[in-house]
């Protein structure tokens, strides 16, 4: 039985949280904005036992190894050089909160309900985290921007500049509400991340395919449809490499609409989220690193591609494979991050030994048995255990995404904890 990624529940870096076309594109004015203002407050921390507690609904309590803290996000939280952002939903606005691996509150923002969309990315400069606004009224209805912030101090790095609508997902790519709020979206418009200028823009005619069409913008990577090809650039309009679209088994079309993720900074797993027959794309080059694969990470700290097909693989950044292991049977990969795979597995009856050397670092938790292992991201060996990041897995449960700083998220995604980083 092949596993199914389950990393996708939670969007992962540089992803847009966003929610439909509505998102910031709201009717009237009523709502609060603020630049960001420095915090410097420490997040509401508990010991482990009580973050097991969250976890199972029980009381418990146990001698905490690690701080696991809760910033009050409502929303999957993003992360760039160990910097994560979510926001918290008030009664009349959404207040963003940018958090340390050390479980510091940076900056916050405000922000009408209205504007839920946001995204953290990265620039030459550094990592900053894009936020939606509303401008002056035209006619009865607010006009949508976006601005860019520094990730870590909160200082505007650019904007506000108008959008023509809500941010759609596959990057830093925007898009009008279709006609009578019905079928496709409006043509698209790419900002730069690093400036806010615009990147790409689309004509109005959408039945045109001779003309580009806007797929996704990661960082320096634009990708663009035209005719049949499916085309990467870069920012400064360099064709990158050219690729029939049926090459991805896919329409020119097809690909326009279906998710592109990023992963790490020069790579893309193209395909639904839960789908089994996912692609893994070199964005400098075009080519397929991997094929027929329910997921795809990347560990910066071994650099290391990883994904997982009907096998576990791991890559040099070039594409080369460097080694190949068997998946743990009936597991899941939870996340990848700080030099580890951590998976997890469950079965219908509970461990007494709460260990199997088969499959590496194992816990168990929970009436049947749920057990977390571990592998190396590097070479793909099993995990050894002892180093903080496992500790804390033990103890509360399998992240949903990995810093490599070693901080991680647990929890319900859409509510997550961060357990820290130990200086």
């Amino acid at each position: 039985m092949r596993p199914r990624s389950t990393a996708s529940a939670v969007l992962p870096l540089i992803v847009a949280v966003v929610l439909p076309l509505s998102a910031c594109s709201g009717f009237g004015s009523g709502s609060q904005s603020s630049e960001p203002s420095t915090a410097g407050s420490q997040a509401p921390s508990f010991d482990s036992g009580e973050a097991a507690s969250v976890e199972s609904g029980e009381a418990g309590s146990a001698s905490a190894a690690e701080r696991t803290v809760d910033p009050g996000w409502d929303a999957p939280a993003q992360e760039a050089d160990g910097t994560f952002l979510s926001m918290h939903e008030n009664d009349d606005s959404l207040e963003y909160r940018a958090v340390d691996s050390g479980g510091q509150v940076l900056w916050t923002a405000q922000r009408p309900r209205a504007c839920s969309a946001y995204l953290v990315t990265t620039t030459d400069d550094g990592p900053i985290a894009v936020l939606m606004d509303q401008g002056s009224a035209t006619g009865d209805s607010l006009t949508p921007t976006a601005s860019g912030y520094d990730l870590t101090t909160g200082q505007k790095r650019w904007g506000p500049v108008e959008t023509p609508g809500a941010m759609l997902g596959n990057g830093l790519v925007f898009a009008g509400a279709p006609k009578d709020f019905i079928g496709i979206a409006g043509p698209r418009t790419a900002l730069d991340p690093a400036t806010g200028d615009v990147a790409a823009v689309e004509t109005e005619n959408e039945s045109d395919d001779a003309s580009p069409r806007v797929v996704a913008l990661f960082g320096e990577h634009l990708i663009r449809s035209q005719d049949g090809d499916i085309v990467g650039e870069d920012l400064d309009g360099h064709r990158l490499w050219t690729r029939a679209a049926e090459d991805f088994g896919l329409s020119a079309s097809e690909a326009r609409e279906v998710p592109w993720e990023p992963i790490g900074e020069t790579h893309a797993l193209l395909g639904d989220a839960g789908s089994e027959e996912r692609m893994l794309i070199d964005l400098d080059s075009g080519a397929s690193v991997d094929s027929n694969i329910s997921g795809a990470w990347f560990d910066s700290s071994s650099e290391t591609l990883v994904t997982a097909g009907s096998d576990l693989l791991g890559f040099d950044s070039d594409g080369t494979k460097r080694w190949n292991t068997p998946l743990p049977e009936n597991a899941e990969v939870a996340a990848v991050g700080a030099g580890l795979i951590v998976f997890d597995s469950e079965s219908g009856s509970r461990s007494s030994s709460g260990s199997d050397s088969s499959s590496g670092y194992d816990s168990d938790q929970g009436e049947t048995e749920q057990s977390i292992t571990a592998r190396s991201a590097r070479d793909g060996n099993l995990a050894e255990g002892g180093t903080p990041l496992l500790e804390a897995i033990e103890r509360l449960g399998s992240p949903h995404h990995i810093s490599e700083s070693g901080a991680a998220l647990i929890g319900d995604p859409q509510t997550p904890l961060l357990v820290t980083s130990r200086s």
